[in-house]
């Protein structure tokens, strides 16, 4: 009588299967041309450096993102993909140039902006996360609400410039503004129940250790509402420059 060997426990299936799943990603990464020489991502980086500094409207920041940008400059020189240091506020200081001599009012030169403008402004694109859609963003905003260290802002005021030149992208020379108090936003919303005061105040209150539920609960609004108040989602107008407890401290 012929006896069958023993076929394979689930636990031996299952340790093989991931061996298999991990060789596989293994050999995807080490496809990419930087795997073997990390060194070539400095070298990718200056050429797209080099040749922004050189063209930098070859390729319009109207219609592509920074990185997009990057992309092509690196197909149309190298045909590499994209090195994984390079950051899209990195593509951003190699669209921009000295401004040369100071100005009154601020330290240090303009950083005067090379890339496309729109309506007498600097513009770049961005790419809207949820929905996919393409919107060109004043750069003088941009580069604050994305600084390239540090957390991520929200503004819901407009920039402007303190040293005068309106092609000046130097975070240090901007400042926001409220926008035109014509205009239906905020408190200024037809259909706001609240003032800024207001919600300064509900902030002061959650701040004291007061809940979101029962901040609610007394203002009679909605629960999600006050929670996007705390997270500078809504309202922001308002809380800009309020430290607002969180789960991981002050924000």
């Amino acid at each position: 009588m012929r006896i069958r060997p023993a076929g394979r426990t689930a636990k031996a299936k299952s340790a093989s299967g991931k061996n298999r799943r991990r060789s596989a990603r293994r050999n995807r990464s080490d496809r990419s041309p930087y795997t073997a020489r990390p060194s070539l991502q400095k070298v990718n980086i200056d050429i797209i450096a080099a040749f922004l500094r050189r063209f930098p409207l070859k390729f319009s920041t109207a219609r592509l993102t920074l990185l997009e940008i990057a992309d092509k400059v690196l197909e149309k020189k190298v045909q590499m993909p994209r090195p994984a240091k390079l950051k899209a506020h990195m593509v951003f200081e190699m669209l921009t140039r000295s401004g040369g001599r100071a100005r009154a009012g601020v330290t240090g030169a303009c950083s005067e902006w090379r890339g496309a403008f729109k309506g007498g402004y600097p513009v770049v694109t961005t790419v809207n996360s949820q929905r996919g859609h393409r919107l060109n963003v004043d750069a003088r905003k941009y580069i604050l609400e994305n600084p390239a260290r540090g957390r991520r802002r929200n503004f819901r005021t407009i920039p402007q410039n303190l040293c005068g030149n309106v092609k000046c992208v130097n975070p240090r020379h901007i400042r926001m503004v409220p926008i035109n108090p014509d205009s239906h936003q905020g408190e200024n919303h037809p259909r706001s129940k609240f003032t800024d005061k207001d919600v300064v105040r509900m902030v002061k209150e959650y701040n004291a250790g007061s809940t979101a539920r029962e901040i609610a609960k007394k203002y009679d609004i909605q629960l999600t509402y006050v929670e996007q108040i705390m997270r500078k989602e809504k309202r922001t107008e308002a809380t800009e420059g309020l430290k607002i407890r969180g789960r991981f401290g002050f924000r």
